[in-house]
């Protein structure tokens, strides 16, 4: 396994912020990157398998892209992991940890969203990253793309936390008992 960790993001702050939030002022020092990181590591790696999204991390850090990564990367992976980290750093921007705790980051012009519209929000937000990575998923399997992705699902050699086939994910939503 290479340490790609050292490479460039796929996206910025300023991307995320273009391509899934409404309010274009937000401050982009709210999403780190590591935040970003996060995301990539979540919701993009798991999909691409770890062997194509080496690939990906190393072209695109070494600006050497194939044409037909770069068109995965540009139309369907960056889209989709701007939502992704939107979804990830929602919790952030609602909330502050100080040392003297969790609080609430309010402002003089507008009321914070309750628990309620604040969850469905960001169950929205997950549904919309969701959409975009099913429609990449389809554009990677798709009988036109046979042979352009040969790396697509493969997982090295087999490091990967799920190997053994025992998976749990956690999909955000509620459970009740």
């Amino acid at each position: 396994m290479a340490n790609v960790r050292q490479y460039n993001n796929f996206v910025t702050a300023s991307d995320v912020i273009t391509q899934s939030f409404t309010n274009q002022a937000t401050d982009q020092s709210l999403i780190s990157s590591e935040i970003i990181t996060i995301a990539e590591l979540a919701h993009i790696k798991p999909y691409l398998g770890l062997d194509m999204y080496e690939e990906l991390k190393t072209q695109n850090h070494n600006s050497t892209l194939t044409s037909v990564n770069s068109e995965l990367l540009n139309f369907y992976i960056k889209p989709a992991l701007c939502w992704y980290v939107r979804f990830e750093v929602m919790n952030e921007i609602q909330y502050n940890t100080t040392s003297a705790g969790l609080v609430l980051n309010t402002s003089d012009f507008s009321n914070p969203a309750n628990v309620e519209q604040f969850n469905q929000m960001k169950s929205d937000t997950f549904r919309k990253a969701q959409v975009l990575s099913d429609d990449m998923i389809a554009f990677i399997t798709h009988e036109d793309q046979q042979g352009n992705y040969p790396l697509y699902g493969m997982d090295g050699d087999s490091s990967m936390p799920d190997a053994d086939g025992d998976v749990a994910t956690k999909m955000n939503g509620i459970i009740f008992y």
